[in-house]
């Protein structure tokens, strides 16, 4: 009876965002409170029973999926203190980056760095070192000040690069392996305006200005759409100017969501719609344009469609080879331009961190995410092949020695170890 209040019906499922990934555990709990957490990891001990964490289930991976017990972080959603002197807030790791924005705004606060989209759980972002872009910025996992760690035994340990230094460094990119993150002390910053500057240029003429580009602003990022062998280069700095959103309905929504959706889902009868698809995407945003906005909205982009995604990290000093390689891929293997991805590559940057388990740990990286439109690829999923093929020839060069490769991407790539 004790759990009841806490515990979702047995019949329950999980399934991420993009609905690549579905499970169903043995039960589902939704504590209230920390009280909650602890009574859960007990009976789990009791049981012997194994416990993943999971927050509103952004990742593309099946990294939460679980046969046995499943925390979800739902109502552990508070911000618990905020200091607007020091420009530092305290909450529990539950909370959404959307409704820390919110919280943020009405204190005149705002995140450093922000990725793409703001639906994951900060405590999600923490443990996995997701990244926005900046070539002097780290992963969002460096604005962490210290947290409070609910371990396996039941205590709670307060950990910071000071105090317990090890559990601090082994948990910011610790893929919730060392336990449930309860509170996060986050470095924030008074709230600004960003200032995003785009411009499309050619493939070619991207990698010849490229330490240019990447250095230009404070938040470079590419997009570049293989279709047409174009690079939407963003360039955002922080700017005292007035809010200026950018964009219309008819162009951003009508065309660039429900039109380019349709031609996708086509694209499932008709493959050559998806070339079309790519094509109409690349042609909308080809005019140069800027914006002013708050600076969550000017960081996040429209991520509307189910999708499957694959991100890959190389030290930036590889990043022009690498992506020729790509390219080459693109021209000589994959001749019929139906099969390249109709989504534009999107390219980021960090700063080097100390991080164990980071990405960017030591190094300054560059970061080059795939995204195919999911709907495309139901019941047909050897289509999707090639876009592994793409990661894992392409990238497993480049990347460094001691990262960690997929056994799948061993055997498609060992013709290049």
């Amino acid at each position: 009876m004790i759990l009841l209040p806490v515990t979702a019906p047995s019949n329950a499922v999980f399934s991420n965002w993009a609905e690549t990934f579905i499970c169903t555990p043995l039960a589902i709990f939704e504590p209230r409170n920390e009280y909650h957490c602890e009574l859960i990891l007990e009976l789990a001990r009791r049981e012997g029973k194994v416990v993943r964490v999971a927050g509103v289930g952004h990742s593309p991976s099946d990294l939460a999926c679980t046969n046995e017990f499943m925390l979800r972080t739902t109502h552990l959603n508070r911000v618990l203190t905020v200091d607007k002197q020091k420009r530092r807030v305290v909450v529990q790791g539950g909370i959404t980056l959307h409704q820390l924005h919110a919280s943020l705004a009405q204190h005149g606060l705002a995140m450093i760095n922000l990725g793409s989209i703001s639906d994951q759980t900060l405590a999600g972002i923490v443990t996995t070192a997701s990244h926005g872009t900046g070539i002097d910025y780290g992963v969002m996992s460096t604005q962490v000040i210290s947290m409070i760690v609910l371990l396996a035994d039941g205590s709670r340990v307060y950990c910071s690069r000071n105090e317990q230094p090890d559990l601090f460094l082994a948990t910011v990119c610790g893929l919730g392996s060392t336990g449930l993150i309860l509170n996060i002390e986050l470095a924030v910053e008074s709230s600004f305006h960003l200032k995003e500057v785009l411009e499309s240029r050619s493939f070619e003429d991207t990698l010849s200005n490229l330490k240019q580009l990447v250095h230009s602003s404070e938040h470079t990022r590419f997009f570049w759409f293989p279709a047409t062998d174009m690079m939407r280069v963003s360039m955002s700095n922080r700017t005292h100017e007035t809010k200026r959103p950018g964009g219309s309905w008819f162009y951003d929504s009508f065309m660039g969501y429900h039109l380019v959706q349709l031609l996708l889902f086509l694209g499932i009868f008709f493959r050559t719609c998806n070339t079309w698809a790519g094509l109409l995407a690349s042609w909308l945003v080809s005019s140069a344009s800027s914006r002013v906005d708050d600076s969550y909205r000017v960081f996040n982009v429209e991520c509307r469609y189910l999708q499957h995604t694959t991100e890959w990290a190389i030290p930036y000093e590889n990043v022009e080879p690498c992506l020729r390689r790509l390219r080459k891929y693109f021209h000589e293997i994959l001749v019929d331009p139906r099969e390249r991805p109709h989504f534009p590559i999107e390219i980021r940057f960090s700063a080097p961190d100390d991080i164990w388990l980071s990405p960017s740990y030591n190094q300054q990286t560059c970061w080059i995410g795939i995204v195919q439109y999911k709907k495309l690829f139901e019941g047909s999923f050897e289509l999707y092949i090639p876009t592994s093929k793409i990661s894992c020839k392409c990238y497993r060069k480049w990347i460094r020695r001691d990262c960690f490769v997929t056994s799948t991407c061993n055997a498609i790539s060992s013709d290049y170890l």
